[in-house]
């Protein structure tokens, strides 16, 4: 009986040891294609990609300099998240490939739906 339980955990530590070796490959090999893509997209110098990065930079500056003040009310802070959120989502579409642009989509979703939470509050 005691070899039989010494054989169960033995084998459940090299198991344990295989899934632990490919998560670890899997880590490696998710980064190594984010890099890629980050570099191509760093790379992209047409209007679509600079017009979305443009809306990005002004999206944070926005919540920056509403964040900054001190007299800003909060209703504000989140319309125009909420606009500059759909403007953003129409350049996606018209602008990134299909495979891009689900995952940004599913992003932007999240995005969403967290402002949604914040301004029903």
């Amino acid at each position: 009986m005691e070899k039989l339980v010494m054989d169960v955990v033995n084998a459940g530590i090299a198991l344990f040891r295989s899934g632990e070796e490919k998560l670890k490959t899997a880590v490696v090999d998710l980064e190594k294609v984010y890099n890629e893509l980050k570099s191509k997209g760093e790379l992209d110098k047409s209007p679509d990609a600079q017009k979305i990065r443009d809306l990005l930079n002004k999206t944070i500056a926005d919540a920056q300099g509403a964040i900054g003040k001190t007299n800003a009310s909060y209703d504000e802070i989140v319309t125009k998240l909420q606009a500059n959120y759909q403007t953003i989502y129409a350049q996606i579409d018209t602008a990134l490939p299909p495979q891009v642009k689900e995952k940004l989509k599913q992003g932007l979703d999240e995005l969403k739906s967290l402002i949604d939470k914040v301004k029903s509050k």
